[in-house]
């Protein structure tokens, strides 16, 4: 059970920080008032048993603007991943802050906040089970998928500290495996989900999750009258720095990719730049054997849930990825496992405070540039989304 609370009007103060906060309790009151103030109807999903750092509510936060009956509705979700939700959160917040119109006849939009609030709070890409919430909209009535690349790095990963020396060897045989089995096939060992070992990486879980379950729960519902849904996605990493990479939700070159383009235009939908490591990845010759969509996201689900909606949606990530990066995110991936299952410590520990600012440079970089781009092109993004929902 989820516990579901409405936040009336006015209880929510205004937020000092109104253009990009790390913060999750900034941003999430941020979210609210804005929200309240275009006179949105929200609903506040609360976790059950967590808080966050300062012991405020970890909460899941759902804002509809325009007719609950609308036949078309824009679905617009931040904070999947935890590490990314500072930048989502911005763009759903600078938008509801602009929004001086109401969305078009026959329209409407349900923003999301927080899929992951405890990742968001706590510094995490993961839920506070371990788990990447976007690898865990599998349908759990039937056995999970099966990935057997991951068995090459089950064990590489299990390293006993994050000293120079561990880490110097990890990447040397990190290099001698994506040597041997090939970029891509690399990417699915590390990356597209496991549902084996729980205290590994990419793991999906063992049930649904408090994302999975208010996404089914809570959203779903509200979008079961509609025609024709739009889903934005807001995540970051993918794409070369400072890129903004659109991935269709049923993959490039369909129907929806179409229409997508015809949103947002044929250059962003597809030939936004990758960053090197995915250059490499997409001229490996072995490619074309490897799976080419990720377990369990949730716009899988949503197509599952909610058959008889035309969907046009895409994930859009804001590019992170510099030439070189991949120790950093070698480091991160490998602390936040560590941390979890070898120190125990206290992740908002000044011990930790290193990879906190090591996982913020990976994925919410602090470069001015950047974090503009973030708030000045993802609200437009959702205005051209509305407008071609309502042609």
């Amino acid at each position: 059970m989820v516990q579901t609370q409405s936040i009336v009007t006015g209880t929510a103060s205004h937020p000092m920080n109104t253009s990009f906060t790390d913060d999750y309790r900034q941003a999430r009151e941020r979210f609210v008032y804005a929200a309240h103030a275009v006179g949105a109807h929200v609903e506040s999903v609360i976790h059950p048993t967590l808080r966050a750092p300062d012991g405020s509510d970890l909460a899941i936060d759902l804002a509809w603007r325009g007719p609950v009956d609308a036949p078309r509705v824009l679905l617009v979700t931040s904070g999947m991943h935890g590490f990314e939700g500072p930048a989502g959160s911005a763009v759903q917040s600078a938008w509801l802050e602009n929004a001086s119109k109401s969305p078009k006849p026959g329209t409407a939009i349900l923003m999301v906040h927080a899929l992951n609030p405890w990742g968001f709070a706590w510094v995490s890409r993961l839920t506070e089970n371990n788990v990447d919430l976007n690898r865990n909209f599998v349908d759990w009535n039937a056995p999970p998928p099966a990935n057997p690349l991951y068995a090459h790095v089950r064990d590489l990963i299990r390293v006993p500290d994050m000293s120079l020396e561990t880490l110097a060897h990890l990447l040397g045989a990190q290099q001698l495996l994506t040597a041997e089995l090939g970029p891509a096939a690399m990417q699915v060992a590390v990356d597209f989900g496991q549902y084996d070992d729980e205290g590994g990486i990419s793991f999906g879980g063992m049930g649904p999750e408090f994302g999975h379950r208010v996404v089914r729960d809570r959203v779903v519902p509200k979008l079961a009258h509609a025609k024709h849904i739009g889903v934005v996605d807001w995540h970051t990493g993918v794409g070369a720095f400072g890129e903004i990479a659109v991935l269709p939700i049923d993959g490039p070159g369909s129907a929806n990719a179409k229409r997508l383009a015809a949103w947002w235009g044929e250059d962003l939908v597809e030939r936004w730049k990758r960053s090197p490591l995915e250059e490499a990845i997409a001229q490996d010759p072995k490619l074309s054997a490897m799976p080419q969509l990720k377990t369990g996201q949730m716009k899988q689900a949503l197509a599952r849930w909610l058959p008889h909606a035309e969907m046009t949606g895409a994930v859009v990530e804001f590019g992170t990825e510099r030439d070189g990066a991949l120790p950093d995110l070698v480091y991160v991936t490998l602390y936040e496992r560590w941390l979890r299952f070898v120190d125990r410590s206290d992740r908002m520990a000044d011990a930790h405070a290193r990879f906190r600012a090591m996982a913020r440079k990976c994925f919410v970089p602090d470069d001015g540039p950047w974090r503009a781009l973030v708030l000045s092109e993802g609200p437009k993004l959702i205005d051209l989304a509305l407008e071609g929902l309502a042609r």
